[in-house]
């Protein structure tokens, strides 16, 4: 079989508390037996049973329909020349499969939301949330609220639990704003039903930034992590990064601090597995102006009695999804796949990690970006797991 993978702009970067090189552009957590699904994203990238939603590098939104293994437009206007539009264009004209490159979305209740970034009359920054159909018709405004960004989310039902953050600005005299180095994040409660927002917990410090690690039943797991001094991006020890973890109850409205004891490693991305949560960690204290070659961990955590097993070592480009993890390992050749379900690592002496970067699980795909040898040149597409166990990337591009 031959996969067909979309043309597009590689969108990397690094990841907020991330693990030194770019890693992920979008991470669907996967949803759980209770519903809950997790999710850290840069752009529109969703995983369904049927299919997965993403942005072309123009910011259309495509759906790649797992069966028949084919890419759609979700634009079932009549007559659409399907073209950018922004707040100036009629209603009537605008595509409904725009979206940008810098919205977010998730499904819940079989219903599509779009987190649209936008900005309010004092140019405020913005995010509105629209709700539709899974094709884009039938549109509704949820809400509209200040922020900077709304990266790391979790969905149940008709509540989406969202990370609000918000830069400090600062005002100077000749009348520029500019940016400082402090930041409030919040995690807040959104109903989709009615659009009602509450705050259910702040944190503000030097580079604050709280991700959703993980869901279990009804708790939330969150990450903390800010600077004892402003952060310029590279200078880890002098600024000392601080991280917490906290555990958030939905039904009880309870946040208790957990993992008090796991200060040496910070965890970058986590999923619960037959009652474990399984993570991906580095060094806190990791310096990456000195170019420094980053060694990650995969580990096991007990939150009962908070042991923690390490699994593998592994390389920074290694990346965890909800069912399983792939990685490499220094000084061993090809791949490895950790299954959390199975609790088994296996290994795949074929695979070739070196230019591939995956982003998120896609059923029985991966959704990465694989970079042309001889070209350069970056190409994001999805290609089946045991295609890529057994060195297969082969790939047709669409212009």
């Amino acid at each position: 079989m031959k996969k067909r993978a979309m043309a597009a702009a590689a969108f990397i970067i690094c990841c907020l508390a991330g693990c030194g090189k770019p890693v992920s552009v979008a991470i669907d957590g996967g949803q759980g037996a209770d519903g809950f699904r997790t999710y850290f994203m840069y752009s529109v990238e969703i995983n369904t049973q049927k299919g997965f939603y993403y942005p072309d590098q123009e910011g259309f939104m495509y759906f790649f329909d797992y069966d028949a293994e084919k890419d759609t437009i979700v634009c079932n206007k009549p007559n659409c020349k399907h073209q950018q539009w922004d707040e100036n264009t009629p209603l009537e004209e605008r595509c409904n499969a725009y979206v940008g490159l810098h919205s977010t979305g998730f499904i819940s209740r079989d219903k599509l939301y779009i987190m649209e970034n936008t900005y309010g009359n004092k140019g405020n920054h913005q995010i509105r949330i629209v709700e539709s159909d899974l094709d884009r018709m039938n549109q509704r405004e949820v809400t509209v609220f200040d922020s900077d960004s709304v990266f790391s989310f979790a969905v149940k039902e008709n509540m989406l639990y969202a990370i609000v953050d918000q830069i400090e600005q600062i005002d100077h005299k000749d009348g520029t704003i500019t940016s400082g180095s402090r930041k409030k994040a919040q995690l807040c409660s959104i109903d989709l039903s009615d659009g009602a927002i509450r705050v259910l917990m702040e944190k503000e410090d030097f580079s604050a930034v709280v991700t959703i690690m993980a869901v279990e039943d009804d708790r939330l797991y969150l990450d903390y992590s800010y600077f004892k001094k402003p952060f310029d991006g590279t200078n880890y020890k002098e600024a000392s990064q601080v991280v917490e973890y906290y555990e958030y109850s939905t039904k009880t409205g309870e946040l208790r601090e957990v993992l008090k004891k796991f200060k040496e490693d910070q965890i970058i991305k986590a999923s619960f597995a037959n009652g474990y949560l399984f993570a991906k960690t580095a060094p806190t204290d990791r310096s990456m102006n000195e170019g420094e070659d980053i060694n990650c961990g995969l580990v096991k955590i007990d939150l009962a009695t908070e042991e923690v097993q390490e699994l593998v070592r592994m390389t920074e480009r290694g990346m965890l999804f909800y069912n399983y993890a792939i990685y490499q390992k220094d000084g061993e050749q090809g791949g490895f796949i950790y299954d959390f379900r199975k609790n088994k690592e296996v290994s795949a002496p074929k695979m070739n990690l070196e230019h591939f970067y995956p982003y998120c699980e896609a059923g029985e795909y991966v959704y990465g970006n694989l970079e042309d040898k001889k070209t350069r040149e970056a190409h994001v597409g999805f290609y089946r797991l045991s295609d890529l166990m057994e060195g297969v990337v082969e790939y047709d591009t669409v212009d």
